[in-house]
């Protein structure tokens, strides 16, 4: 464009150098002529802002990672004159769709339209804007270009991968036995703390005969472990130093493990208190697989984009808690400051476990504090697991490193 207005410019003088020293018609009409131009070529081009039609679909809003979704975006020329420079750019282009999405650029003739088709990987969990962000219009001398802006994108859900483990060391010393082998054994029998479906093995004293023959389904009591204590599950949301797709694989690969140790904890029954810090401290509890949906969803969508420390979640429960019980840190952020906070959490006679997702793979090198910290760790009795971004989550989670 830069080019074509000083090429216009120089054109302009020229005509009016040649009418000021020549005149007569032929000068003038050349002259007027230039200067009329700009005013038809934008009006030509406003004309074609304000006429083409657009339009976009998407075959899904919610998928799985790994999952592939369609897009297709068309315009049309309803118009008896050409389109000539159309360009066409899209929201997502700096997101998981970096090298999916490209920019479109072509020509419409009379009464034809376009379409484009995109078949996009999606990778990595998240919430994600995706579609036509605007469609430019240039003029054919070049002088001029019209932005319209497209104010409502579509929107597609990646959902995590569900890593279902076998096994999860967890600490069981400040727990009934009872609890962790899913027994009746200190519970109290004139409370209800949750119905489920019945399953093999349920004793018959524990039907709940009226809600069963409402359902039409045989459903089974499950009564207040006296003991009861819940897994606190602290998720670090700290917003990592990394480029914007780097950020997102180290975070994909944090939301996969806290899913699998959450899935793991409630397929087993054991209770969970999920913590993390978004505007403010948010707290989300649950008791059994029933309630994992609730959960998975905003682990879903929840952003990395705070200013909070874990460290600082960690102290709040151990300074208020009335009781031990298990805590399991997941962070990408390691340091002796959270050192010192799981340190004091340990002599407080808390269950303390650390999964740490290494940003190791993106910086390319190895922190001497961070594996100074994840050398000490186990000698403080803390169950430590390092992840990498293209470690396997369900080999890593099942073996105590």
């Amino acid at each position: 464009m830069k080019k074509s207005r000083i090429l216009y410019a120089c054109l302009f003088v020229a005509a009016l150098i040649y009418a000021y020293f020549n005149g007569g018609k032929i000068p003038y009409m050349l002259l007027y002529t230039v200067i009329v131009l700009p005013f038809v070529s934008f009006a030509y081009i406003f004309v074609i802002f304000l006429r083409f039609k657009y339009g976009q679909e998407l075959d899904k809003n919610f998928v799985t990672k790994g999952d592939k979704v369609n897009f297709i975006f068309s315009i049309n020329n309803e118009d008896f004159f050409i389109y000539p420079y159309i360009r066409v750019t899209f929201y997502g282009a700096q997101t998981i769709f970096e090298n999916q999405f490209q920019v479109k650029s072509f020509s419409l003739r009379p009464f034809s339209g376009t379409n484009h088709f995109f078949e996009l990987q999606c990778n990595y969990r998240g919430k994600y804007e995706i579609g036509i962000s605007s469609v430019e219009f240039e003029d054919l001398l070049g002088l001029f270009k019209i932005k319209y802006k497209v104010f409502e994108p579509r929107s597609v859900t990646v959902y995590p991968k569900i890593v279902h483990l076998e096994s999860f060391a967890l600490k069981t010393d400040f727990m009934s036995e009872s609890r962790s082998i899913m027994n009746t054994n200190d519970e109290d029998m004139t409370t209800i703390s949750d119905v489920r479906k019945y399953q093999y093995g349920d004793s018959l004293k524990r039907i709940h005969w009226k809600l069963s023959a409402k359902t039409q389904e045989i459903m089974v009591k499950k009564f207040q472990n006296t003991s009861e204590t819940n897994t606190i599950m602290l998720l670090d949301l700290h917003t990592n130093p990394y480029r914007m797709e780097e950020n997102i694989m180290l975070e994909d690969k944090l939301i996969e493990s806290i899913v699998a140790v959450l899935y793991y904890c409630l397929q087993k029954w054991i209770p969970v208190n999920l913590v993390y810090y978004n505007d403010k401290l948010r707290s989300i509890q649950a008791k059994n697989h029933l309630m994992f949906n609730h959960i998975f969803e905003i682990l879903a969508k929840v952003k990395f984009n705070e200013y909070v420390p874990v460290k600082d979640l960690l102290e709040i429960y151990i300074n208020s808690a009335l009781e031990k019980t298990n805590i399991l840190i997941f962070t990408s952020n390691l340091d002796y400051e959270l050192y010192s906070s799981i340190y004091k959490g340990c002599s407080a006679g808390f269950g303390i476990s650390l999964v740490y997702t290494s940003p190791e793979t993106i910086t390319g090198v190895r922190n001497p504090e961070v594996e100074n910290i994840l050398t000490s760790l186990p000698e403080i009795g803390v169950s430590c697991y390092r992840l990498n971004i293209d470690d396997n989550t369900k080999e890593i989670l099942e073996r105590r490193v």
